[in-house]
């Protein structure tokens, strides 16, 4: 059986708010322009024992040299101040899971315009803990009247709670962005099925309690987000974040339940979609790293699954 601490270890999501606020209270970086990147898998456990601010910073191997995943996302918008994007442009929102779920832009990019007929553009204005709050903070500051913005939905994003990053919204960028450190997860071996089915119950364990106090103001909070989008000229559609189903089985069904029912009362509500193809795609448990976040394998799948609910669903 899978030690406890492997167990914790491999929840890096659950310990973003402690090893992001750990950094910022070291480094006096609370207003600080670059956004403190979530730690790899193994590097995060309880709070407790969050990662040293170098760690969280300067990242693991592969970071140096290329832009974090915050400041990717801060780049992307001050660049499209400068270039506008074309008129069937996505920007896809939401955390680690959603970062990890495109293989890069460019490639992206091709896909859509190859599937569309039409120039178009793909965008990942993902990080590692991005709240919905964030999410509204980026649509923003995004061009008006064009686009379809991707909204990710799953427990993470209705358990997190951290202090808002920055985002200037008038800052200009007249070069492309930036290489970055986008794939946390890759040359990773994925974690045993048995230790992801044992990762169900510590899930249930250690945060269903906080997923239940803070479900109704996460809803409040994609709610705004929707009607952001809304005010913004920018489509928004709601996506189910990927998730193994092989190991999850039935042992989140009442939560998932909760959720899926406020997104779809929400859809309804403001006449927008809600892409849900995570049964329909039926990727096996070892595309996955751990619950969440996707292997190269299973991103080229889900990335062209997703491109193609785009397109054959007239969602850009």
């Amino acid at each position: 059986m899978p030690s406890r601490r492997i167990l914790k270890q491999a929840f890096a999501g659950a310990a973003c708010a402690a090893a992001v606020a750990a950094a910022a209270a070291a480094l006096a970086l609370s207003a600080a322009p670059a956004r403190a990147s979530a730690p790899g898998p193994l590097a995060a456990g309880a709070a407790s024992a969050a990662p040293s601010p170098d760690s969280v910073l300067a990242g693991r191997r592969g970071f140096r040299g290329r832009a974090g995943d915050w400041v990717h996302v801060r780049q992307v918008v001050a660049w499209l101040r400068y270039k506008k994007p074309p008129r069937h442009v996505v920007y896809l929102l939401g955390g680690s899971a959603s970062r990890e779920s495109i293989t890069d832009e460019a490639g992206w990019s091709r896909s859509l315009t190859g599937r569309l007929g039409a120039r178009a553009a793909g965008f990942v204005l993902s990080s590692s803990c991005q709240t919905f709050v964030e999410d509204a903070l980026v649509v923003s500051a995004l061009p008006r009247d064009r686009g379809t913005a991707l909204i990710t939905v799953g427990l993470s994003r209705f358990n997190m709670e951290h202090p808002s990053e920055t985002l200037p919204m008038s800052a200009v960028r007249t070069t492309p962005p930036r290489p970055w450190w986008e794939h946390h997860y890759d040359g990773r071996s994925p974690l045993l099925l048995a230790t992801k089915q044992e990762l169900v119950q510590t899930w249930r364990t250690d945060h269903l309690g906080g997923f239940t106090d803070r479900y109704p103001d996460r809803l409040a909070e994609l709610e705004t987000l929707i009607q952001t989008c809304i005010a913004r000229g920018i489509r928004p559609v709601l996506i189910e974040m990927p998730r193994d189903a092989a190991a999850v089985q039935d042992g989140l069904d009442d939560v998932l339940a909760t959720y899926h029912q406020g997104c779809t009362d929400l859809a309804a509500k403001y006449g927008i979609s809600y892409l849900d193809f995570v049964g329909k795609l039926d990727l096996p448990s070892d595309d996955f790293y751990d619950l969440w976040h996707l292997l190269p394998a299973g991103r080229a799948r889900w990335q062209g699954r997703l491109t193609r609910e785009l397109v054959y669903k007239e969602l850009l």
